[in-house]
């Protein structure tokens, strides 16, 4: 009997310390690190500006809120209908959305708040299965973590915690949000109009040539000017308006918001600039201030002709007066 107790005993003493073994392991297991997404990797040194040499630079400052979140009117109550289009964006394999109102449409992608993805590891040559979740702690910062190994349950644990990141910055610095659909957010909130679900921080448009219809229904077209520094630098531009740069085949190239005297621009995926005057803003997009001398004749076709100034349309909207 007590060589029986005395194998069971041992027995146990092992089963203890096999257990102690794999609790220590699973303790010494790398947790995955938790980093800010960038959708640009420019977007890292965007607020380090010395290789910015412009003195008209005023700050980077990021996705800075517009408006005060009181709104009077909202955009979907103009629209038609919203559907869901038949296709996704080629990259990143996004939903697009459909904004109809008339004969018109507005197509745009919506960025998922939780996605995954691969990035290429050159030191292990192989592909790395990413996790990126935007955090619902303000301002948004979108979080990425490798999960490459991990089991569902600790992606799934991973996501709640990053979900409740908080962000190393005060303001948004990481947004797919292109140039237009940054002007009209803008403009949009300020006004008191809520421009959700079609233009949030998460969307952007699939179809440059849809653009102008937009603009021109839901927006008052009020003036044209030369796309020209020179001709443009004594302009008193209405407060809170969008400026819109079109080339020579009457194509919107860019889109500015123009608020309290200063012109907030978004170049791409890059963090938005606010500039003093406009005179940078056209040097990069217009066909005069450009400072390409070899440019084709096409060249220059395809850059700023015409400023198109829009401001709020306020015979659609209810607004409080």
């Amino acid at each position: 009997m007590n060589k029986i107790l005395k194998k069971q005993a041992v027995q146990l003493m092992n089963c203890l310390f096999f257990i102690f073994l794999c609790g220590n392991c699973l303790a010494q297991k790398a947790y995955p690190e938790i980093r800010v997404s960038y959708i640009s990797e420019l977007q890292k040194g965007i607020q380090d500006s010395h290789w910015i040499l412009d003195s008209d630079l005023i700050s980077s400052p990021g996705m800075i809120p517009f408006g005060n979140g009181n709104y009077t009117d909202s955009l979907i109550n103009h629209l038609d209908t919203i559907q869901p289009a038949d296709w996704r964006t080629p990259k990143g394999n996004y939903p697009v959305f459909l904004a109809i109102w008339g004969n018109d449409t507005l197509s745009y992608a919506r960025l998922p708040d939780t996605r995954f993805y691969y990035r290429n590891d050159n030191k292990q040559k192989k592909k790395i299965r990413v996790l990126e979740v935007e955090s619902q702690l303000p301002p948004y910062t979108r979080f990425a973590a490798d999960v490459e190994g991990l089991s569902e349950k600790e992606i799934s644990a991973l996501t709640d915690s990053m979900k409740r990141m908080k962000s190393p910055q005060d303001t948004l610095m990481n947004c797919p949000q292109a140039c237009f659909f940054y002007a009209l957010d803008a403009f949009f909130r300020t006004h008191g109009i809520c421009p959700d679900p079609v233009i949030t921080r998460n969307t952007n448009f699939s179809k440059k040539e849809e653009l102008a219809a937009f603009f021109e229904h839901f927006l008052k077209h009020t003036a044209d000017y030369p796309c020209h520094y020179k001709k443009v630098k004594d302009v008193s531009f209405p407060d809170n308006s969008v400026i819109v740069i079109v080339n020579g085949y009457n194509e919107i190239i860019h889109a500015v918001f123009y608020h309290d005297g200063l012109f907030h621009t978004k170049n791409g995926l890059l963090s938005p600039f606010v500039y003093s005057t406009i005179r940078p803003i056209l040097k990069g997009y217009g066909s005069k201030d450009n400072p390409g001398k070899d440019l084709s004749k096409t060249g220059k076709l395809m850059l700023g002709q015409t400023l198109k100034v829009y401001t709020l349309n306020d015979s659609l909207y209810h607004l409080h007066q």
